[in-house]
């Protein structure tokens, strides 16, 4: 029997490289050897109406998108007989307020009409099946998982109580996207720091954008972190940052708003690839894989709960390392995509 056959149009920018996003959710999975046994799977940055028999779109496409760019894509795709999914990993249509300049009526039109007109939408996690129940009766929660191949092997032997560091590193990795989420627990950084001048260090992956942020981290012990221009696209990236990178503790603030409640837990896993003991903000988003105090922390966003954690975990090298255990055996036995290739299979044949 042929195998049926699946074209991937993946978000990309002016350099038509595949964001991070896309290449977690789509490029990675769809690309499993198990799944390429039974699919012929392609991956492109646009339709040219060859034959096939689903067509998968993801996020906004393109930095150019229009609605009438969307529009006659889809009807090229439905023309043709292939089936179309739309797929989403953050709620698009509430934009915090540092991106509300992407957030134009068009966009937030385009995306309603994909989730109207696709034939199934994808999304990461059930609160963004329930907002966009309203423009699709065919949803499908594919939970973010890791690639295994790109995960570098730790070394035990470097995190052991027998061998106390000199110096503990607290890190932060992210989007250019979270400067207010930092700014909201900056007091608890520098409580930290006050107590413990010549044992912590923090660094930051991404994350911060702005010059005035850096500016109030200024006193403490900071790095800034960057891998090599080859090495900033996703696969690479993380195998350099499972190989590299090395934190005692990383962070995950989150404020509290309409756009977070339905951002997925990639974080999480992320941490756990690096087998560093996380501290979340506690919220949907990670109330759902995170289990207190054995596989991260969960605290509420006062400044003085941060501190806390902060010093339970430097004050105890049983917990801290208990938890990083945990949580990198979590994800080896839960959210790789070993253990997870099939949901994609069967989303695609449930089309």
């Amino acid at each position: 029997m042929p195998r049926r056959k699946v074209h991937v149009i993946y978000e990309h920018g002016h350099d038509n490289r595949p964001f991070g996003s896309a290449s977690i959710r789509l490029l990675r999975p769809l690309s499993y050897p198990p799944i390429k046994e039974k699919f012929e799977v392609s991956f492109a940055t646009t339709y040219e109406g060859k034959p096939t028999d689903i067509v998968i779109l993801d996020r906004l496409w393109r930095p150019d998108v229009t609605l009438p760019l969307v529009e006659k894509l889809v009807e090229s795709i439905h023309r043709s007989g292939a089936k179309l999914i739309y797929t989403l990993d953050d709620n698009l249509l509430e934009l915090p307020i540092h991106q509300q300049d992407l957030l134009t009526e068009e966009r937030s039109q385009t995306v309603r009409f994909l989730l109207s007109h696709a034939n199934q939408v994808w999304v990461t996690t059930l609160a963004l099946k329930e907002r966009f129940s309203e423009y699709s009766s065919s949803i499908e929660i594919l939970r973010n998982t890791l690639d295994e191949r790109l995960l570098a092997p730790r070394l035990k032997s470097l995190d052991h109580p027998k061998f106390p560091k000199k110096r503990m590193v607290i890190g932060m990795m992210g989007t250019y996207t979270h400067d207010d989420d930092l700014l909201m627990i900056l007091p608890a950084l520098k409580e930290v720091h006050k107590r413990h001048p010549d044992r912590v260090e923090f660094q930051f992956l991404g994350a911060i954008l702005r010059d005035e942020t850096r500016d109030q981290l200024s006193g403490l012990s900071v790095r800034f972190l960057r891998p090599n221009a080859v090495e900033g696209e996703y696969p690479l990236f993380m195998l350099w940052f499972t190989s590299q990178i090395r934190w005692d503790i990383a962070l995950a603030p989150l404020q509290i708003t309409p756009f977070n409640r339905y951002k997925s837990d990639i974080k999480f896993l992320d941490y756990c690839a690096i087998g560093a003991a996380g501290v979340f903000t506690q919220m949907p988003v990670y109330e759902e894989s995170v289990r207190d105090r054995l596989t991260g922390m969960l605290v509420d966003n006062q400044p003085e709960s941060w501190s806390q954690a902060f010093e339970e975990l430097l004050g105890d090298d049983e917990l801290r390392l208990a938890i990083s255990r945990n949580a990198t055996q979590y994800l080896f036995s839960e959210r790789i995509l070993a253990y997870h290739y099939q949901d994609w299979i069967k989303a695609l044949e449930s089309v």
